[in-house]
């Protein structure tokens, strides 16, 4: 990409071409850093809700939330496939928002942490997700 970006593009003809060369050169940069993390920032943000799902076992006092937390919380990744690790990153994110919307409910200082950790954890994933190359 460097080679894309700093030899190649700036000999085409055009500001055009350069232009189209440059944005290439981005987007393949954006697309190999997001190869390189895709499983890793999955597995993270999983076991990040499963910790607070367990947290949560503590506070929520609704029958069939309480057992989807304890339920979901178990749930495993059976491949490392992205596509896998997708499909349970949704599952424990639906329950996630649901759940923050319960505690969202309650009283009390445990609430207010759990509601305040749930919030780092969605900042937290949005963070994970920036590329380097910033906004194009």
């Amino acid at each position: 990409m460097r080679a894309l970006r700093e030899d190649f593009a700036p000999k085409l003809p055009t500001a055009f071409e350069q232009g189209a060369a440059l944005r290439l050169a981005m987007l393949s940069q954006a697309a190999s850093e997001e190869f390189d993390r895709a499983a890793a920032r999955r597995l993270e943000e999983n076991e990040a809700m499963r910790r607070l799902f367990e947290r949560a076992s503590s506070i929520v006092k609704t029958p069939d939330l309480l057992t989807r937390l304890q339920t979901v919380g178990c749930l495993r990744e059976d491949s490392i496939h992205v596509s896998a690790l997708d499909r349970v990153n949704q599952t424990l994110r639906d329950l996630l928002i649901e759940l923050h919307a319960h505690v969202e409910t309650l009283a009390g200082d445990d609430a207010r942490a759990l509601e305040a950790d749930i919030w780092f954890e969605f900042s937290a994933s949005t963070a994970r997700r920036a590329l380097s190359i910033g906004r194009f």
